[in-house]
């Protein structure tokens, strides 16, 4: 495999690409909610750089009523994924599916890809842009990482929590020292989907085992993968708990009032998780339990930080992380002077009364359209950076790194952790966690 390109290398603005980028998209359909509330309009604000050009669907039907609907007056819909992806029309592929298919279409995009290598000595595509979760195993995400890799395909998984302002607040704040070294973590947050009551306009693929969308790939996974890049550092041990308490769910409408209908509902509703941090032997622990958010009595997700000299906590109305538009508190020692203290190799002993305290909150931030925005503006400067100079990698692994975006590499630590995750709660067993690619 190759040797993973430094995550510190500083990308030129995007605004200096001297052409747009063409997106083409599989799954974008007026019933993809995420597809059109997040991907479309990011696109849209990036009009001067991204263009549409080309859909496909399954139903093509459905991507001539986007086109419509949309007025996409320079996409193709083409009626087949080779004839798509054999479309030299096509610089960034952008995969927005949550069904149990996902592995399928990625099998055939490279499969696809190679024909056009062996018959034209190149695949045109470039990007290749996967929503998070993807469905797969461990095995077939690290072939789907060796595969991209020989095509020289960059890709990009939704891991969007990332690019939230304030996770990366928080990660700055912990960098520079302000709250010293981390003690100890606590999470508790809720997944709306998994509680006794379930909205009829949620779409059903949240409840289908095979979808693989699910307590632990959606919500705990955009969290505890904010965790790890908040702090620098993969999980060395774990242990966790599943439970499907509620086994029936009742329907209710868009106003919340029961309809007299109940379904059955299979996937885990409760996830306790303890874990430690290879980094400074940190203590973590997280609850997510199923259920519409509370107001009224606490807040529905929240991270807390402490250090030995001072403490972060995020917090939320949903344990959406990545989609969220939270808030963040912090109490510790202002960075100017410990940078000044420090250049000098002088000891700062914690004072209690030289301590600061701040709190951070873009009002009128859309996190669920934001984030995503911030993903295509890292694809931009990557793409811009590789224009000027052919000889720039691809961007194997984002790890901890400011700069760029996660990718499929990413994505298969994650997977590794959700499998020791599951496996835990199977043998009962503490798990280690291999954070190797």
């Amino acid at each position: 495999m190759a040797k993973p390109s430094s995550s510190r290398c500083i990308y030129r603005s995007f605004e200096d690409a001297a052409a747009f980028m063409k997106v083409g998209i599989i799954g974008l359909t007026l019933q993809n909610s995420f597809a059109i509330k997040a991907h479309f309009p990011a696109i849209q604000q990036l009009s001067s750089h991204l263009r549409i050009t080309a859909l496909f669907n399954e139903d093509i039907g459905s991507s001539v009523d986007v086109i419509r609907h949309l007025k996409l007056e320079h996409a193709t819909v083409f009626p087949t994924l080779k004839s798509f992806i054999a479309s030299s029309n096509i610089d960034l592929l952008v995969v927005t599916l949550h069904e149990r298919s996902y592995p399928l279409i990625l099998a055939d995009i490279i499969k696809y890809c190679k024909l056009c290598s062996e018959k034209d000595g190149k695949c045109t595509l470039k990007f290749i842009f996967l929503d998070w979760p993807l469905n797969c195993s461990v095995d077939f995400v690290k072939q789907m990482v060796e595969e991209t890799t020989n095509l020289g395909i960059q890709t990009v998984v939704s891991l969007q929590g990332r690019k939230s302002p304030y996770v990366i607040k928080a990660k700055q704040l912990i960098s520079e020292g302000s709250i010293g070294e981390i003690n100890s973590m606590e999470i508790a947050a809720n997944g709306i989907w998994y509680g006794y009551e379930r909205s009829i306009k949620f779409e059903s693929y949240l409840f289908q085992q095979e979808s693989g969308v699910n307590i632990v790939t959606s919500s705990f996974a955009h969290i505890i993968d904010v965790v790890e890049y908040i702090t620098g550092s993969y999980f060395g041990e774990i242990n966790a708990l599943l439970f499907n308490n509620i086994r029936k769910q009742e329907l209710v409408d868009e106003l919340g009032n029961k309809i007299g209908e109940s379904v059955q509902k299979s996937l885990p509703d409760h996830l306790l998780f303890q874990g430690k941090l290879v980094s400074g032997n940190v203590p973590v622990s997280c609850t997510l339990r199923g259920g519409m958010p509370s107001k009224r009595f606490a807040k529905n997700f929240v991270i807390d930080i402490h250090g030995t000299k001072g403490d972060v906590k995020l917090e939320g109305e949903a344990g959406f992380v990545e989609i969220s538009n939270i808030v963040l508190y912090y109490r510790g020692i202002k960075h100017d002077t410990l940078s000044a203290l420090r250049q000098f190799n002088v000891h700062v002993p914690y004072d209690a009364n030289k301590e600061m305290m701040e709190f951070y909150h873009l009002r009128k931030y859309n996190a669920l359209l934001g984030n995503i925005l911030k993903l295509y503006q890292s694809v931009l400067e990557l793409h811009a950076e590789q224009q000027k100079n052919p000889h720039v990698p691809v961007l194997t692994v984002q790890s901890f790194g400011i700069q760029g975006f996660p990718t499929l590499s990413d994505g298969l630590l994650l997977y590794k952790l959700l499998a020791a995750v599951y496996e835990s709660s199977l043998s009962g067993r503490t798990m280690r966690v291999d954070s190797t690619i």
